[in-house]
């Protein structure tokens, strides 16, 4: 049985349909082809970068972006990638870059990452990222409302055992105090009979 005109058009997009549907697992709001996934210019920030990126993700585009920072862990979890595309984003060049600036350590084809430049903080603005040391990085980390809140805690705990430590030497100090009456009470009361008898003993 042949196929006429409309009935080969008709096989030929429902053969060509699977490759047009987005790859599975795709994160919004990026389009997958294959093993490549492109978020490049999204407009996406910390918040709105995609959480997960399919495992098979061989090269991931980030580029033109709004990104200051990476997610810890989130090129990791990517065991196969081969390439990622980070170039137009203003990165913060802090603590938070620590573990990007890790994992492109780790690579060998550092020519596609010596374009990654500071945006922020000042001192650091047009550095090359992979060229940064772990310590200037921590270093640009001014502390926040977070270290702040740890450092209260901290101080507040110290306070709290310096004051159970002065309750406990007040209480020892009062238990000596205590016994040392009860001695003398007690050598009181073992002299106050022979005392007496020494001084009847004397009137007679």
């Amino acid at each position: 049985m042949g196929f006429g005109p409309r009935g080969a058009l008709s096989l030929l997009l429902l053969l060509l349909a699977p490759l047009s549907r987005p790859a599975a697992g795709c994160p919004a709001p990026c389009r997958c082809a294959g093993t490549r996934v492109d978020c490049g210019r999204r407009g996406l920030t910390w918040a709105s970068l995609p959480a997960a990126f399919p495992p098979n993700t061989t090269e991931l585009v980030l580029t033109g972006n709004n990104l200051t920072a990476l997610p810890p862990g989130l090129l990791d979890a990517l065991p196969v990638l081969r390439a990622v595309h980070l170039g137009g984003n203003p990165w913060r060049c802090d603590c938070r870059l620590v573990p990007l600036r890790a994992w492109l350590a780790g690579r060998q084809e550092r020519a596609l990452y010596r374009h990654l430049r500071c945006a922020a903080p000042l001192e650091l603005r047009g550095r090359v990222l992979s060229y940064l040391a772990e310590e200037e990085l921590r270093a640009a980390c001014a502390p926040g409302a977070l270290c702040w809140g740890a450092l209260a805690t901290q101080l507040l705990l110290l306070g709290l055992g310096l004051l159970h430590a002065l309750l406990l030497a007040l209480l020892l100090c009062r238990l000596r105090r205590l016994r040392a009456s009860a001695r003398a009470a007690r050598r009181s009361s073992l002299t106050a009979p022979l005392v007496a008898e020494l001084a009847g003993a004397s009137e007679s």
